[in-house]
């Protein structure tokens, strides 16, 4: 079982959102400087794909992916995941953090051991529900996995994230 926030805070109004956001939104420049391709980052369906692969040249694994999660880097991919979907689909950003029954309540992206929490803010319908939203962090560590829970394999990638997006098919055309 687990614990959700205050019933009484909506997900998309979270205290702890803001202030993320604004600092990742601030940072991008650098961000964008620091992954030495810049001109990149226009926050387009396709740009998913080099962030992919430039994810996958610092991280080689789920533990190491998890294990940077606060690092700047992964952090504005985060950020950099959320905002293609936000601007491709018209979702929204939220936070809705859980822990494991009896735990406190985490803080975003807190210092918890993040097995028994749920920390990270995710995108998605404008709305309180976050039952069927994203979590750009959950993707990037997601792009390690190689089974699905019945065993079969599997290859995750970013742009899985789009669906099957109208928009993205065309310009892949």
């Amino acid at each position: 079982m687990a614990d959700r926030a205050d019933p009484g805070v909506a997900p998309q109004a979270h205290p702890d959102l803001p202030a993320w956001l604004t600092e990742r939104a601030q940072s991008f420049e650098q961000w964008a400087e620091v992954t030495g391709t810049s001109e990149t980052w226009d926050f387009s369906p396709q740009s998913l794909d080099a962030l992919e692969d430039l994810i996958r040249s610092r991280c080689n694994s789920y533990a190491e992916s998890l294990a940077a999660r606060r690092d700047a880097f992964l952090q504005g991919a985060c950020w950099y995941i959320g905002e293609v979907v936000c601007r491709a689909q018209g979702a929204v950003w939220k936070f809705e953090p859980y822990a494991v029954k009896g735990a406190e309540l985490p803080s975003l992206f807190g210092e918890a051991d993040p097995s028994g929490v749920v920390d990270d803010p995710c995108v998605g319908v404008p709305g309180e529900d976050t039952e069927e939203a994203i979590y750009p962090m959950g993707a990037v560590h997601g792009l390690f996995s190689t089974e699905d829970e019945l065993g079969n394999p599997i290859a995750q990638h970013l742009s899985d994230l789009l669906g099957d997006s109208d928009e993205y098919d065309e310009e892949e055309q």
